[in-house]
């Protein structure tokens, strides 16, 4: 499991006679996890100074550092630029300065590239609504069914042609470049082909005369065996391992596919087998 942290929140502190008695009560509760919401009041002429007084008073000697101190309001760019001058002054380098107030991808972007000296940000809202998508749509679909041994394709046509499914029964496999381990692009295969191992051509199923060949590349199918015969195959890995795996497979996605406005694209295309298997059944139907 992740280890959890946490800070208080604005009325914790209201709740004392003054910011330094809140900030000591916490400090004396949670010695070995101390992060201080300092914007309540004023975060430069108030804030910082008693958390920093916290520290020397109750942390320091105990042989305690503190963990953080948290902005939640204001101008976080500037605010944590001072706050990082103030720290460091005071003998605190290793105190983290976390950011908080309705951020999303686009907001904390902004703030990175203005060069904030925030080291983590509290994503609450923005994570938990869906703002600019807030229904996901999922629908389940018939592929293909088995009957005698032999997989049946099946199709569902739509007039809007994104709601025609893929038939059959896939595999996904990712090509990665063999000098940079970047990511090239996904091919969504039927089951029992077989991929090259020295050079491919994908090509947009929309636009197939958009194509490319892939050299120099290594090959990964990207699913595993969940559920076989309704019996669970699979062991879950810890969430530590998932989120060490999320940061690899990230870091193998070229910046300009990662970038938040205008992204290059990442391509996921379908095999010639399948692609032309889609169409023979489209004609058919």
């Amino acid at each position: 499991m992740f280890p959890q942290a946490g800070t208080m929140a604005h009325s914790f502190i209201q709740a004392f006679d003054s910011e330094y008695e809140a900030f000591k009560a916490y400090a004396e509760n949670y010695p070995n996890d101390c992060t201080l919401l300092i914007d309540t009041y004023d975060t430069l002429n108030s804030g910082i100074k008693n958390a920093i007084k916290v520290f020397n008073e109750v942390l320091v000697p105990n042989g305690y550092r503190p963990k953080a101190v948290r902005l939640d309001s204001g101008d976080l760019s500037y605010l944590s630029k001072k706050i990082r001058t103030i720290l460091d002054e005071a003998g605190f380098q290793d105190c983290k300065i976390c950011g908080t107030n309705a951020l999303d991808e686009y907001v904390i972007t902004s703030i990175l590239n203005e060069g904030a000296k925030i080291d983590l940000f509290g994503v609450g809202e923005n994570l938990i609504t869906a703002k600019s998508n807030p229904v996901f749509g999922g629908v389940y679909k018939l592929v293909a069914v088995e009957k005698n041994g032999k997989i049946i394709p099946k199709i569902k046509v739509s007039n809007n042609t994104i709601k025609i499914t893929n038939p059959g029964f896939k595999k996904v496999y990712r090509f990665y470049d063999k000098s940079t381990n970047k990511a090239l692009a996904d091919v969504i295969a039927l089951h029992d082909e077989i991929i090259p191992e020295d050079n491919y051509t994908i090509f947009d199923s929309s636009s197939p005369w958009k194509n490319k060949t892939l050299t120099n590349y290594t090959i990964r199918p990207l699913q595993e065996i969940i559920f076989d015969n309704g019996k669970c195959v699979y062991n879950s890995p810890d969430l530590n391992t998932i989120a060490q795996n999320a940061k690899k497979e990230l870091d193998t996605l070229w910046p300009e596919v990662r970038r938040i406005k205008n992204p290059h694209t990442y391509y996921v295309d379908l095999s010639k087998k399948l692609w032309n298997l889609k169409n023979e059944l489209l004609e058919n139907k």
